[in-house]
């Protein structure tokens, strides 16, 4: 994948792009004019004000004056819409002038903008354009399969900022396709950052692939530790596997144990690392347990399973089954209720933030719990516990701390 020289003005915009600060910016002062009033002009303005609207959006740098009379355009109507989606269709247009109309559409959600976006994603010449187009497609994730199958799509873009634009909003589903960017992008950012990405999307429930042991291995950079773990049986029908799970690190002969008793449903290791791989947190026995390779030392939470990380939080969340909860449904399921429980890579005492209810089922995964293979996966509002069977649960931000009822 490959992608022609740009002006350096152009790398600018596209690298701000990639680093989800692009905006539209830099609105001159427009008293008097066009906009609010003079001849043929209406309350929600007219096609005279297309020329007005284009030198308000040739610009690529935030300032103030840009929020001043952001709050005015945001009255304006349909009429608005359509002069930015003829910006957008021109191909004659600057594509500063094409990027921010892109980005301004999505953000007032006009009719048809997803339509157009997703073209303009697929088929514009323009690597500004096509980056704008990735970035405004995330205003209508995850509620829109159209926009993230575009994004998708968006994986083989020959624009390597195009790339890493679609890379910040794959979600844990995309885990394979991250994959595949790690082995095989021709771009060493992509490659890394994809890397950073997959290990998240790990943490966060992602099942793991086998390494050439045929053992379920976390992913991380040349050279650093990986969460190994080894089936001393397996239900290969079921997909259901009790084994042993340590922290090796590549090249060496030494290995740190962790738990022999490690239950994996779907390939979904339960373990991962904090931010300094320094930390593993990793459930064994049905207990959340928390191991500091820098001093061996070992802290037990108490009963749980599943844990996952939560981004952006400092921790993670993990559940615990309600006992004497479970109920009998027909056609031999059953239903279980869990606690959902908060806690920190420090190891602090964990807190109960709210609860969920799970339904496991004999034909699914021989009866296991679909907590087992949950995600923390992206919601319209944050992040979530989501997985079939399981009713979804909004899982608290980095300034959040009310539990939920």
């Amino acid at each position: 994948m490959t992608s022609r020289p740009m002006p350096p003005h152009r790398t600018l915009v596209l690298c701000r792009l990639a680093r989800r600060a692009f905006a539209l910016a830099g609105m001159w002062a427009l008293g008097g004019c066009v906009l609010w009033g003079g001849p043929g002009a209406t309350r929600h303005g007219s096609r005279p004000m297309m020329p007005d609207v284009r030198r308000v959006l040739d610009v690529d740098e935030p300032s103030p004056a840009y929020f001043r009379a952001r709050a005015r355009l945001e009255v304006l109507g349909p009429e608005l819409d359509a002069i930015l989606i003829g910006l957008v269709e021109d191909a004659e247009a600057d594509e500063n002038v094409r990027a921010n109309a892109i980005a301004l559409l999505a953000e007032r959600r006009a009719g048809g903008s997803l339509d157009l976006i997703r073209r303009q994603l697929a088929g514009s010449p323009s690597d500004v354009v096509r980056a704008a187009a990735a970035r405004a497609l995330q205003r209508f994730l995850p509620d829109s399969a159209g926009a993230r199958n575009a994004l998708r799509a968006a994986a083989g873009d020959p624009s390597s900022l195009v790339r890493l634009m679609v890379l910040q909003r794959l979600d844990v589903e995309d885990a394979p396709l991250v994959r595949t960017m790690v082995a095989r992008d021709d771009n060493a950012e992509v490659r890394t950052i994809a890397r950073q990405v997959l290990e998240l999307l790990e943490a966060r429930g992602a099942p793991l692939t086998r390494d050439p042991r045929r053992d379920l291995r976390t992913s991380g950079p040349e050279g650093a530790p990986t969460i190994v773990f080894h089936p001393a049986w397996a239900d290969s029908l079921g997909g259901v596997q009790v084994g042993a799970l340590w922290v090796e690190a590549r090249g060496s002969t030494s290995l740190v144990p962790l738990g022999q008793q490690v239950e994996v449903v779907g390939n979904v290791v339960p373990g991962f690392f904090d931010a300094t791989r320094s930390v593993v947190v990793f459930e064994a026995d049905r207990e959340i347990r928390i191991r500091d390779l820098r001093t061996g030392n070992t802290l037990t939470l108490g009963p749980g399973v599943a844990p996952r990380v939560v981004p952006f939080t400092g921790g993670f969340v993990f559940v615990r089954e309600v006992a004497g909860a479970r109920r009998q449904l027909g056609g031999d399921a059953t239903e279980l209720d869990y606690e959902v429980l908060r806690a920190s890579f420090s190891g602090a005492a964990p807190e109960v933030i709210g609860r969920i209810t799970a339904t496991a089922r004999p034909e699914v995964r021989r009866g296991a719990s679909p907590v087992r293979w949950m995600v923390v996966g992206e919601g319209a509002d944050g992040f979530v516990l989501r997985g079939p069977g399981i009713t979804p649960f909004a899982l608290p931000g980095p300034v959040d701390s009310s539990p939920q009822p």
